[in-house]
This record gives C-alpha cells, sequence and structure tokens, in this order.
C-alpha cells in the first residue's frame, strides 16, 4: 500500500480532537473578555443617548434630561413639558453586568437647554463585574467624552 491517499481514521480523530481543543480555549477567553466588552458598549451607549438628548434639546427647542440612579442598570431620558420633566420612552438597560456607580450631577442628571449647553453636567461612572471602569463626562458646553 505505498500509494494510499488520505486520512486514515485515527488520524482524523487526532485533527478533529485538536480543532475541538483549540474551539474550547476560543471560547473560554472570549467570556473571560466579556466584562470589558460589556464595559465598552454600556459607555458608548451612555453617550449616544447623551447625545441624542442634546440633539432633541436643539431641534425640539426644550429641554432634555437623562436620569441616572447609582446603583441601578437603566437610565431614563426625560422630556420637559411646562415646569416639569416627563419620560421620553422606555428606561435603557445597560448591558449585562454593568452598572451605573456615579453620577456626579446635580439631581443625578444630565440635562441640555435649547441652545445645546448643558444645563447640568458632570461625570456618570460604569462599572462592570471585574470593578473596572468608565467615566462619561459631560461639560458646560454639552461636549459628551468617555475615559
Amino acid at each position: 500500500m505505498g500509494n494510499a491517499r488520505g486520512l486514515s481514521v485515527l488520524e482524523l480523530m487526532i485533527v478533529l480532537s485538536l480543532l475541538s481543543i483549540l474551539a474550547g480555549i476560543g471560547v473560554l477567553g472570549h467570556q473571560a473578555l466579556r466584562p470589558r466588552l460589556n464595559l465598552g458598549l454600556a459607555a458608548r451607549q451612555v453617550v449616544m443617548d447623551l447625545r441624542m438628548a442634546r440633539m432633541h434639546a436643539v431641534t425640539d427647542h426644550v429641554n432634555y434630561r437623562v436620569v441616572f440612579l447609582d446603583g441601578s442598570r437603566t437610565y431614563q431620558a426625560q422630556r420637559k413639558s411646562g415646569h416639569e420633566y416627563s419620560n421620553d420612552g422606555l428606561p435603557v438597560s445597560l448591558p449585562e453586568g454593568t452598572i451605573i456607580a456615579d453620577c456626579t450631577a446635580n439631581g443625578h442628571s444630565i440635562s441640555f437647554v435649547p441652545r445645546g449647553n448643558a444645563g447640568s453636567f458632570g461625570t456618570i461612572t460604569i462599572r462592570n463585574t471585574m470593578d473596572e471602569v468608565r467615566h462619561v463626562t459631560v461639560n458646560i458646553a454639552g461636549r459628551v467624552r468617555v475615559y
């Protein structure tokens, strides 16, 4: 049998075993990175919702704010109607394993006025299950940054 081609059953089993081990290592590595990935996703989500609130304030000519409660997995966008704020849509949930650790803004809310400036400003701290944090900062001019 000097000209036999192909793989033997034993060789095929070895290759499949190695592939399954490598796939298992990849899945475990991905699971270890999940809290960090969710933290980055949560920070980007908050940044986008704050920018949307600013845009609504400018286009609708009314004050908008986003309320953040410490220790919560959700936050709420609100629109000013007369002298009071009312919810604008449903509460937004952060990705699994992330929470709002702190909000330094007055009243735990970042607000925007019709000119695009921030009526109240500060830093929102988001924490994951590994105690890593991201800070989303809004300055008085209404600029939103994450670090």
